[in-house]
This record gives structure tokens, C-alpha cells and sequence, in this order.
């Protein structure tokens, strides 16, 4: 049995005590530990004293029941013993409760306890016993581990059993609460699985029954269950039916349905074959990027990337570009976005020549965007593009469009600009780091928002790694340094972080000559925050670097020793001890 180690900080008899507390983040608290309470109790009294009590919370708020399944979902297995049909009492009851991620869990947990079970016999016995009871119950929410339990043991048990859970899910499936034949919709994937033991008739008959549903969110989870059955052998024998039923969802008058099958066209490419895809399904993609629904016109944009390699590059030119075209201006931002995020996949596929003349031309439409989100999306996937083009023609246009990004009201848009710079030093060299681009860079390490200003540092030990700290120094260290005379403290704090971020590519030399004069200066700061990062920064590179920095280093910090402020002066002496 595991030990688990305490590390709560409270005895374990309080512990136990707040299962019973009235406050409801005390019993939670106590939930959250349950393995703690069990491996030390051991499992004969998990089995007798804890697992009874546990059965009485079943019916506390959701708050506990949520950590209540996760933490039996752990390791309580091994905790009672390895002896799995001890918690399945427990699991069946938490899949009877309201909260749907807490039946879910519960159902996957009984799923797990059926396979540790002795014998076969057994788990026959007690898995068909909890489900008929679960599909019994008042309480309709039950049948939803039904249908997540039926699939894992249908082909464990006997032939009449079997027909029994046939029987069940066919039920559920025409049962009148739309909510239970959702349940019944979704998880039917899972059960298609097991043909031929769940057969013809039965799938046909289940999947005409859901297609005919007037939910769309019945109607649409269908997609799943179609490419399930097409990896077995029901779609050699039923292609027909299968392909057919697909292009009724294609063509269903639900956009959400539409939507859905859309998002799964890749995967219905890969099941039914390219050739099958192209045949069947390519023109529903061409149809959705025409859609009146701006959602499918962008989930048919996300999906370009995926579906491009079903396609041959004729294909690609002659009919997918123009419609690109015809969306690159787009009223709809997320339309847009979308097509960002996925075109530069093209240029591999079609050649220089053809990048060139086709993508190009809405890779700089999209470049001077409104959208800033949408700009960064493209960003993002640029190599696409410069691995065909290389990257020299691209940066002149690009510098204008990172230009604006840098100076974006939103510090998220700014701050994922920034990673752009090592993407183009990789690429071109220090070339593309023109005073314009490196005065980018000091903004943003200046920048009012501290994620800005933190992701500029790491960026700035980015490019130290790719140019050489000669480099850095020449262009950019010397004016980062400069800040240390700026009358805002938050700006000569990125001194200090800069310098602790780039402490691996500094040699001691260096440290000494240029490092050293600035934490002395800086451990007399007015700010009591910035004498305290002095401290830090000094100890991490005493620590790192060792040798001759060593003893300079421990000067300004005993300077810092006699710091009126009670927390520097303790950093100072704390540091002084560990070197």
C-alpha cells in the first residue's frame, strides 16, 4: 500500500474531524486528502471506518463531490487493498448525482474496478447488476453512465446479457427526455466499436432513429459514431449507408450540426480514404467557406491546414484559392482569424512560384489587417511562408505591420508580438535587428504592464543565445543598462531581471567590468524593492558563476547588511551565510 507523506501542515485527526465540519471549505479541504486519511489509517480500516463515512457525503453539495471523485479517482484502489469491489457501491451512487464531470468520472472509475475484478463471472455479475440498477433509477441523469458502462463490458459477457444491453441502450436511445438520448448519441461511438457483436440491424437502426432526432445536439454527435464504424468491418458492408448518412449531416439544417462535421472532416478523410474524401466530401468544405453563417466560414478556414493534404495542388489553385480570396476581407473578424491561421499551409504543397503569385498577396492583405489578433496569428505561422520564400523579401513588410503590433493598446497583443524577434534573428541574422527594430524591443522592456516587460527580458536572452553576447553588448545591452537611471523603479527593476535572466551567457570578465558597478550603484537605490533584487541578483551569480566574481559580489551585499529596511537587511545577511 502507497504511503502518502503530509504535507498539509495540519495533524491527521483534524483532518479527519473537518469530514464532519459544518464549513464547507473545511470538508472540502478533508476531501481533497482522503488519500492521506486512508494511508494512514490502512486498509482494513479504510474498508470499515472510512468508505461508510465516505457514503454519507454523497449527498453534499457539488463542491465536495467534485473532490470527493477525484480523489477516490487517485489511487484509492491500491489504498483499500487492491480489493476494487469495495468502492463499487460508492461509484454507483456518485453516478446518480447532478453534476454531470462527477457521473463521468465515477462511470470511468467503475469501468477501471470491473477490469481488477477476480474472475469473469464476477464481473459479469456485478457490472450487469449496477447497470440495470443505474438504468432503473428515478433519477434520469443515471442512464448516463449506462451508455459510458455498456461498451466497456459487452463483449465480457454472455450472449443473453448482451441482448440485454443492446436492449437498454436502444431504449435510451428513443427515450423521451431529450437529455438521455443525447447521452445515448454520444457515447454511441463507443459502442460501434464492438461490431459484429452489436450488429447491422441494431447500428442502422439506432442511427436512423438519431439522424431523425429534432435536437441538433442529438443529431450532430452521429459524426462521431459514422467514423467509428467506418474503421470496422460494418463499413465494408455498409458504405453506402455510412457515406450516405454522412452527407445528410453535411447538408443537415442545423448550422451546428453543419459546424460539427465540418470540424470532423479530417477525420472522416482519414476514415473513409482520400480518394473517398475527395469524391464525397471535398465540395461540402468549398460549399462551408461560402457559407451565410460566419462560424462555418471559419471553421471551414481553421480546417484548411488539415484538409489541404487530401487535396492535390490542381485542385488547391483552381478551387480553394479563389474562395480564400473572396474571404480575406471578410466583415467577420474570427473569419479572418481563422484563414490567418491556416493559408501559409498552402505554400508547401503548391511551390515557390505559385506562394508567390497566390498566397502572398493575401498573406500582405492580411498583414495590414484591423484586427491585431488577426496579424498575430499570421505571425505565428510565418516559417510556412518563409520556408518557401525565404525570408529576406518578407521582412521590409513586415517590419511596418510589427511596428504597429508593438504599440497595440492590448498588452497581450504586445507582449506576443515580441516572440516574433527571434523567429526572424533565427532566420535572417542580426540583419533584420535595425536600430528601428531594436528600439521595438527597449519599448516594450519599458513597457507600463510587467507581462510585457517580462516576456521582452526573455526574449532579450533569446537573442543573446542565437547572436552572441558580443553582439548584444555592441547594440543593445549598453542602452538596457541605461535604465538604471530612470526615475521609474519598475524600469531599473528590469535591470536586475535582465541580468539574472542572461546570467548563463555572461563570463566573469564581463561581470566584473560591467555587471559589478551597476549593483553597486544600484544597492543604494532610494526603492527598498530594488535594493532587495540587488540582493537576489547577486547571490545568483555568486552561486553560478563562482571563481573571482565571488568575493566582490559578498562586498555589496555586506554593504546591504546595515539596509534600514528589516527585509533587505535579512536578505543580505541570509545570502552572506549560504556562499
Amino acid at each position: 500500500m502507497p504511503k502518502i507523506e503530509n504535507t498539509t501542515g495540519m495533524p491527521i485527526h483534524l483532518i479527519i474531524d473537518e469530514l464532519k465540519s459544518d464549513d464547507i471549505r473545511k470538508r472540502i479541504h478533508s476531501v481533497k486528502h482522503l488519500d492521506l486519511i486512508a494511508s494512514t489509517i490502512g486498509p482494513e480500516r479504510t474498508k470499515s471506518e472510512l468508505i461508510p463515512f465516505i457514503q454519507e457525503l454523497l449527498d453534499d453539495d457539488d463542491e465536495v463531490l467534485i473532490e470527493l471523485v477525484e480523489s477516490l479517482s487517485k489511487n484509492f484502489i491500491e489504498l483499500v487493498g487492491g480489493q476494487a469491489q469495495v468502492l463499487l457501491p460508492t461509484f454507483e451512487a456518485l453516478c446518480r448525482v447532478e453534476d454531470a464531470s462527477v457521473r463521468e468520472k465515477a462511470a470511468n472509475q467503475l469501468k477501471k474496478c470491473f477490469t481488477l475484478l477476480p474472475d469473469q463471472k464476477k464481473i459479469e455479475e456485478l457490472s450487469m447488476g449496477i447497470i440495470k440498477r443505474l438504468n432503473d433509477s428515478d433519477y434520469y441523469m443515471a442512464k448516463n453512465a449506462v451508455v459510458i458502462l455498456v461498451p466497456a463490458i459487452i463483449n465480457q459477457v454472455s450472449q443473453n446479457n448482451q441482448n440485454d444491453l443492446i436492449n437498454i441502450i436502444l431504449k435510451i436511445s428513443q427515450d423521451q427526455i431529450p437529455q438521455v438520448r443525447k447521452f445515448s448519441s454520444m457515447y454511441f461511438q463507443d459502442l460501434v466499436k464492438h461490431f459484429p457483436i452489436v450488429n447491422e440491424t441494431f447500428i442502422q437502426n439506432t442511427l436512423n432513429s438519431f439522424i431523425k432526432d429534432e435536437q441538433d445536439f442529438i443529431r450532430m454527435y452521429i459524426v462521431d459514431a459514422l467514423i467509428a464504424s467506418s474503421k470496422t468491418a460494418f463499413f465494408q458492408k455498409q458504405q453506402n449507408f455510412v457515406l450516405n448518412m454522412f452527407k445528410q449531416l453535411a447538408e443537415d439544417q442545423s448550422w451546428r450540426v453543419r459546424y460539427y462535421f465540418c470540424d470532423k472532416l479530417a477525420e472522416i478523410g482519414e476514415s473513409v480514404g482520400k480518394d473517398s474524401y475527395r469524391k464525397n466530401f471535398q465540395n461540402y468544405h468549398l460549399k462551408f467557406l461560402q457559407d451565410s453563417e460566419p462560424e462555418m466560414k471559419s471553421i471551414a478556414a481553421l480546417k484548411i491546414e488539415k484538409l489541404s493534404s487530401l487535396m492535390d495542388a490542381e485542385e488547391i489553385m483552381n478551387k480553394l484559392i479563389p474562395l480564400l480570396k473572396s474571404i480575406q476581407s471578410d466583415s467577420n473578424s474570427f473569419v479572418r482569424n481563422s484563414l490567418a491561421s491556416s493559408v501559409l499551409s498552402l505554400s508547401p504543397i503548391i511551390g515557390k512560384k505559385n506562394t508567390s503569385e497566390q498566397i502572398l498577396p493575401i498573406f500582405l492583405t492580411l498583414l495590414k489587417d484591423q484586427d491585431s489578433e488577426v496579424r498575430i496569428t499570421l505571425f505565428k505561422k510565418l516559417s510556412l511562408l518563409t520556408s518557401v520564400l525565404g525570408v529576406d523579401s518578407l521582412s521590409q513588410s513586415v517590419i511596418p505591420a510589427l511596428t504597429e503590433l508593438a504599440q497595440d493598446k492590448n498588452w497581450r497583443i504586445r507582449a506576443s508580438t515580441i516572440e516574433v524577434l527571434s523567429f526572424f534573428a533565427r532566420a535572417i541574422g542580426p540583419e533584420f535587428l535595425s536600430d528601428k527594430v531594436l528600439k521595438l524591443l527597449l519599448d516594450w522592456l519599458g513597457d507600463k504592464v510587467y507581462s510585457v516587460r517580462q516576456t521582452a527580458i526573455q526574449q532579450t536572452a533569446q537573442l543573446i543565445q542565437i547572436l552572441g553576447i558580443a553582439w548584444a553588448d555592441r547594440n543593445l545591452l549598453t542602452k538596457i543598462w541605461g535604465f538604471q537611471s530612470i526615475q521609474n523603479y519598475l524600469q531599473r527593476l528590469t535591470v536586475l531581471f535582465t541580468i539574472t535572466q542572461i546570467a548563463s551567457s555572461l563570463n566573469n570578465d564581463y561581470i566584473l567590468k560591467t555587471i559589478l558597478p551597476l549593483l553597486q550603484q544600484m544597492s543604494k537605490d532610494s526603492v527598498a524593492n530594488v535594493r532587495s533584487n540587488v540582493c537576489k541578483t547577486a547571490i545568483l551569480l555568486a552561486k553560478e558563476k563562482g571563481g573571482n566574481v565571488v568575493e566582490p559580489l559578498k562586498k555589496v551585499l555586506q554593504s546591504l547588511c546595515d539596509d534600514q529596511d528589516a527585509e533587505v537587511k535579512y536578505q543580505a545577511k541570509s545570502a552572506l551565510e549560504s556562499l
